[in-house]
């Protein structure tokens, strides 16, 4: 038997990636949700890598981030791709959103999803407007 199939934690990737079931009307619009993935990833890592740097004191908080463009190497790219990212992560939800009102995901029986999702809109903008 294939190690595809007998392995445990192999088997469930298998399960959701390779032999997944997918709808004959896929198109492109489906890619917002692995590109968002995408730069979830991506903001974590560089978000982590620019908190090991960044110091939250008032006195000390501007030296921080001149230091991490200054000094660390390629301090500056970890940056402004952190910033870049969290713009287009912002674009990719704005697409997500366009595709689930175009495909009416919002009816039942998918309200708590939709609702759950709005909930999570919400939050993503008040944390981005307060920092």
């Amino acid at each position: 038997m294939r190690l595809l199939k007998s392995h445990v934690l192999l088997r469930l990737v298998n399960s959701y990636v390779v032999d997944s079931p997918q709808p004959i009307n896929i198109s492109y619009l489906w890619n917002f949700g692995s590109l968002l993935a995408t730069c979830l990833i991506i903001q974590i890592l560089s978000g982590c890598f620019l908190a090991m740097h960044y110091q939250s004191h008032v006195d000390f908080a501007f030296n921080s981030v001149e230091h991490i463009m200054r000094d660390v190497n390629n301090g500056w790219l970890i940056r402004y791709t952190h910033a870049n990212v969290a713009s287009f992560f912002f674009i990719f939800v704005y697409g997500h959103i366009g595709r689930n009102l175009y495909y009416s995901s919002y009816r039942s029986p998918r309200v708590l999803v939709w609702s759950i999702g709005v909930i999570i809109l919400i939050l993503m903008m008040a944390i981005a407007f307060l920092g």
